[in-house]
């Protein structure tokens, strides 16, 4: 289990001098409902009859393959003066808490 105290100190860039900021936990972004380039040319050529090269193999199952346990964080900074935030990355974690300091 991560544990962090809501105000950590940072470099703020835009103020260019270190700040004591809070942070927040940033939630989880949803997936795309469209496809990218790749993926509608491997959907049209997996299509019809022939030799296709790599797109004439239907890819792995999402079952067959193993998912992660934990997700790693992601932190959002604020500064106190400007306003900017500040994005930060964490290791692996299954849980995480961020407790206030007394």
């Amino acid at each position: 289990m991560a544990r962090l105290p809501d105000k950590i100190s940072f470099y703020c860039k835009k103020c260019t001098t270190h700040r004591v900021g809070k942070v927040k936990q940033e939630k989880g972004g949803r997936r795309s409902g469209g496809l990218n380039w790749s993926h509608r040319r491997m959907k049209h050529r997996r299509r019809g009859h022939g030799n296709l090269g790599r797109y004439s193999k239907k890819p792995v199952a999402q079952t067959k393959m193993s998912s992660k346990t934990s997700k790693k964080i992601d932190l959002r900074i604020t500064c106190p003066e400007c306003g900017k935030i500040a994005v930060m990355n964490k290791p692996r974690a299954k849980r995480f808490e961020i407790f206030r300091k007394l």
